[in-house]
């Protein structure tokens, strides 16, 4: 019964904030037990399952509930799975929003080894636009764990691509994240590639478009100061 199911999902995390209370007595409960149950109902067939266990996993992650080595062997390798590409559209869209969201909360490491590969993939799926959009919109989030190097050799020809998607809420997702994938660039590439770019997206024939790029102008404009000269910088909050 699903809303069992779905039930469970919901006390996973006070479950598993008992085993690391308890940790001397049963230490391996959670990884041995509870975790392969939440990891599979991220491709249940029922949808609310499919959005507890999402829910719980990413509880369990912010709380780092979940040993380093489960998340490498344990839930990466089901997200890439669940990525792949003969797989149910709606699973797929749902894992790539999951990698993205776990990526600050994994690390730079892990993210650049085992997410940004498929990641990467993901931006170019040509048949799911569901899929591009999920990217672009977490791209700024994703560059800002990996750096600039991954950013600026991986990520930014990614970026480029979506920017001119011919799905207009694609290039919208871009443009609302401009300023954290600037952040992650060298003032050089922001100079020379990324301000090209944003005059294309400010001209954009969707009007959505423009209003999302002009919305994000000023925001953009302040990842050019110098702090040494002007005595500003921004600062993720």
């Amino acid at each position: 019964e699903p809303t069992v199911r779905a039930e469970l999902m919901e006390q996973v995390p006070h479950i598993a904030m008992f085993c690391q209370e308890n940790r001397p007595s049963i230490p391996y409960a959670f990884s041995k037990y509870l975790l392969p149950i939440v990891v599979r109902y991220l491709a249940d067939q029922n949808n609310q399952v499919r959005k507890t266990s999402q829910a719980a996993l990413l509880v369990l992650l912010e709380q780092e509930l979940i040993e380093r080595y489960d998340v490498e062997t344990k839930v990466c390798p089901v997200l890439i799975d669940l990525t792949a590409p003969d797989s149910n559209d709606d699973v797929k869209t749902e894992a790539v929003a999951i990698m993205c969201k776990m990526a600050s909360m994994v690390g730079k490491d892990i993210t650049e080894r085992l997410v940004l590969p498929r990641f990467c993939e993901m931006c170019c799926d040509c048949r799911m636009f569901h899929v591009r959009k999920v990217c672009a919109a977490n791209f700024g989030d994703i560059c800002s764990v990996v750096g600039q190097q991954a950013t600026e050799e991986k990520l930014l020809p990614r970026f480029f691509q979506l920017c001119s998607d011919n799905v207009w809420g694609v290039r919208k997702a871009c443009a609302e994240c401009f300023m954290a994938v600037s952040c992650a660039t060298s003032q050089e590439v922001r100079r020379t590639k990324l301000s090209t770019l944003f005059i294309n997206l400010i001209s954009d024939p969707s009007r959505w478009v423009r209003q999302a790029a002009f919305q994000s102008l000023g925001p953009f404009i302040s990842t050019f100061a110098n702090p040494s000269s002007s005595g500003q910088y921004f600062k993720e909050e």
